[in-house]
Order: C-alpha cells, then structure tokens, then sequence
C-alpha cells in the first residue's frame, strides 16, 4: 500500500511540475490581473498565469489553481493604467465562453423580463443584480407607470413575480432606450444579470438568438444568424437579423453564441420575412456609463411623456349675431 501511495505522490508531483513549468513559460506576458465569473455565479479576482481553449490558470499566491473552459462564464481583465468600462460602470462586461442555443438559454432567460405599461408590453433584461433593467424607450413612451414581471425557478416551479414599483431612470429617445430599477429592495434575490458584449466585433453569418416575449408568450427563445452588421436607418446604424421577432419581443436582448448582448432588439419590417433589427450594444453600454446625463426628468418635456394638447380658446361671443 505504501508503494502504491509513494507512486501515486510521484505521479502527482510530476503532473504539478509540469503545470508549473506549462505556467512559467507564459509567466512574463501573462501576468495580468483578470476576474473570473464561474457559472455558479462566483467570482475569483487574481494573476492570470495561463489561459487557452481548454483550461485557464491563475496564481492564488499560495498555489496555483486550474479552472476548466467549462466552468467559466466571463473573464475581464484589470488595466490600472486606464480602467475599461466594465470596472466604471455597474454592469457587466467580459468574454463568456462559447456555449449552444441550448445552454446559453437556459443559463441566461431569468435575465429576460416582461415589461407592461397600460398601453402595452415589451421585453426587458437585467444588467446588474439591484434592479436595473434595459427596454427600449418606446415600450414605456408616454407611460407614468411600468410593471416587471421576472420569472424565478424553485426547484420544478416556475414562479413569476410581478413588481410594481418600478422607477424610470434614464431615457436615451434618440437611440430607443431606457433604463429602469426595481424599486423593492427586499425583492432583489435571485436577479441574473446578462453580460454585455464589451466590443461590437460581429460577423456576417455570427449565430445569434433572442429571448423575448412575443405577442406576450413569455421567455420564447428564436435563432437566427447576423444579417447585416451596419444598416443605416436615417442616420442611425443597426444591426439586422432573421432571428424571427414579434411586438413584445422590443427591448429584448440579442445574444451571440457566446452569451453575450450585442444588441436589443427595437423593430422589424412585418410585412417582409426575416428582417429584424437591433441597437447595437455600444449605445447600451455608452447610456450606462453616462447614467446621470440620461437621468429621467419629469419635467423635461423631451423626457418621454405625452403631454395632451391645451383646450381651444373659447371665441368671444358677439351679441349682435348670437341667437
């Protein structure tokens, strides 16, 4: 038995040194501070070592931990020379692995909500887990009040839980967007945030899909492909897609097969097949990290309001011709 464990101690040994002979060699341009999202929903913030398709390694300072593709959701590196856009704002940002249609939806469709204001509903999705949420302006254009249906797992039950108080905060008109928060602090557990795509490098032919809830059928997920990466509507580019999508699926994130947003959804042509369009993440991201320059007014007559028309003056009654 002793021999046997002897052995296995060896084997063990040299399977670690090698590790760290693998890690040494990529240590002087490797070294980088990343913070690592696990699909359980940790995090590990440390020294990145070594990172390729299958595993990625970090220094924990009193050992070195290897943590497969697998189990990884995104990883954002640390600049401190000039912080990225993910570690000023609160949302996040990063580079997921590559997951199927399968997974990628099942592990992001609590981010995805339903948005209804008395005049009608939208889709929405969560950034962060205190509340805020991305729709697009013309789902709450007009309205004072918005409700927020999420939708929670216990177990075998779906439950959906319907907020009320929901607070707009910043409203971008110009590029369809708003954001809005979950005012019920007490209501917060169990929020899944997405993660924002931190670049808008898409490709022609890039798999894409979309959760929404089209025609108010909730959480329907539909695939398609990127059509065009810049098509111009009077000035403004989007991106087109044939993933199919329906009223009720605007405000609706659009994910690559990384599970990334890079775009929400906002309009189609219903007349034609296959042509839907999205804002591109980098309005989303540049609303976000502007917040307090988009903040909703409700006195500011472009905040998005509809403000009814005055009565008409009342003409003067002339008593030569009046009956």
């Amino acid at each position: 038995m002793s021999t046997l464990v002897s052995a296995y101690k060896r084997k063990k040994g040299w399977r670690r040194a090698g590790l760290l002979i693998w890690l040494g060699l990529a240590l002087a341009s490797q070294a980088s501070m990343v913070t690592i999202t696990l699909r359980g929903g940790g995090t590990i913030t440390a020294p990145l070592l070594k990172q390729d398709l299958h595993i990625t390694a970090i220094d924990l300072g009193y050992d070195v931990l290897a943590i497969p593709a697998s189990a990884i959701i995104a990883i954002r590196e640390h600049t401190p020379e000039q912080p990225s856009e993910e570690t000023r704002a609160f949302y996040n940002a990063g580079i997921p692995g590559t997951f199927t249609t399968t997974e990628a939806a099942a592990m992001f469709a609590p981010a995805v909500c339903v948005v209804r204001t008395p005049r009608g509903m939208g889709s929405g999705f969560f950034i962060n887990r205190q509340g805020y949420l991305i729709t697009n302006f013309h789902v709450i254009r007009g309205e004072r009040q918005a409700s927020v249906t999420r939708f929670v797992r216990e177990n075998e039950v779906l439950q959906r839980i319907v907020h009320r108080n929901v607070r707009i905060v910043a409203l971008d008109a110009f590029h369809d967007l708003a954001v809005l928060r979950i005012d019920e602090d007490d209501s917060h557990d169990g929020i899944v945030p997405v993660m924002l795509a931190p670049d808008d490098k898409n490709t022609l032919g890039e798999t894409v899909f979309v959760i929404g809830n089209p025609l108010g059928l909730e959480r329907s997920v539909t695939q398609g492909v990127v059509s065009q990466t810049a098509r111009n509507f009077n000035g403004l580019l989007f991106l087109q897609t044939d993933a199919p999508v329906n009223p009720g699926n605007s405000g609706g994130p659009l994910f690559n097969s990384r599970g990334q947003v890079i775009g929400v959804i906002n309009m189609q042509i219903p007349v034609m097949q296959g042509l839907n369009f999205a804002i591109p993440i980098r309005h989303v991201r540049f609303l976000l990290n502007h917040l307090d320059d988009f903040a909703f007014d409700e006195t500011n007559p472009e905040s998005g309001f509809l403000y009814p028309a005055p009565p008409r003056r009342m003409q003067p009654v002339n008593p030569e011709t009046s009956p």
